[in-house]
């Protein structure tokens, strides 16, 4: 995943926990190094606001 690609959850029990749509898309907007050489990403989703810190691996890509 790179800054600007658009994402939903992959993971939808995620989402429900967050009280997200689970249907909503929203933009990567960083992605940074996390433990265990895994990605982590900072997603905004209009009208739910910034989710900080997240493992890549929750989110797929659209399109």
């Amino acid at each position: 995943m790179v800054l600007g690609d658009q994402v939903v959850f992959a993971r939808l029990d995620v989402a429900e926990a967050l009280g997200i749509w689970r249907h909503a898309t929203g933009r990567i907007v960083d992605v940074f190094p996390a433990a265990g050489g895994a990605q982590a990403v900072d997603v905004h989703f209009e009208g739910h606001g910034l989710l900080v810190g997240y493992i890549a691996t929750l989110f797929q890509r659209v399109g």
